[in-house]
């Protein structure tokens, strides 16, 4: 839960210390990836993504993503994550601020240990993710990027909900 404590936290300072920061503008090929933490089934773990994509136009970014939540404890890991084709929109003039949303699919896995034997298991469905976030400008085309996401899974007809609060750097 430290982990999500601290990113909260950063992520509070980043969005506070933001408007002050020059944006620049959005064009051609982006990358990012970031770490962070989250909470799903009341359970504190570690998060992380990577997206890549286009840009179509400067308030508008297409491309696609994965991002997952992972906790480890007592030679168990659960892992809950989406990949999907995600549209990321900016509505202010500086470009700083996103909303983003996507569509497409979901997995869980379970693994444990004993011993020498593992037994893996995995289902998978239909995932969508929504999220917030905002570019900070710390070079000429990277920058440091907060977000929060919240990740809605179904899968074999239950509906999970994972929270994920990260920090990352993207390239534009």
């Amino acid at each position: 839960m430290r982990t999500t404590t601290w990113t909260a936290t950063a992520l509070l300072l980043v969005l506070t210390a933001a408007p002050a920061l020059a944006q620049g503008r959005h064009d051609g090929f982006w990358i990012g990836f970031g770490l962070g933490g989250g909470v799903a089934n009341d359970e504190g773990g570690g998060a992380g993504y990577f997206r890549l994509g286009g840009t179509p136009s400067e308030k508008i970014l297409l491309g696609g993503e994965a991002i997952a939540w992972v906790k480890s404890e007592n030679n168990t890991t659960l892992s809950q994550g989406n990949a999907t084709a995600n549209i990321l929109f900016y509505p202010g003039p500086s470009g700083g601020f996103f909303l983003k949303t996507g569509l497409g699919f979901a997995t869980v896995t379970a693994t444990a240990t004993s011993g020498n034997v593992t037994v893996t298991v995995t289902d998978n469905g239909f995932g969508t993710t929504f999220g917030a976030g905002y570019d900070i400008k710390l070079g000429r085309n990277i920058y440091l990027t907060p977000n929060a996401d919240l990740l809605l899974q179904v899968i074999s007809g239950e509906t999970e909900t994972v929270v994920l609060f990260t920090v990352g750097l993207t390239w534009h």
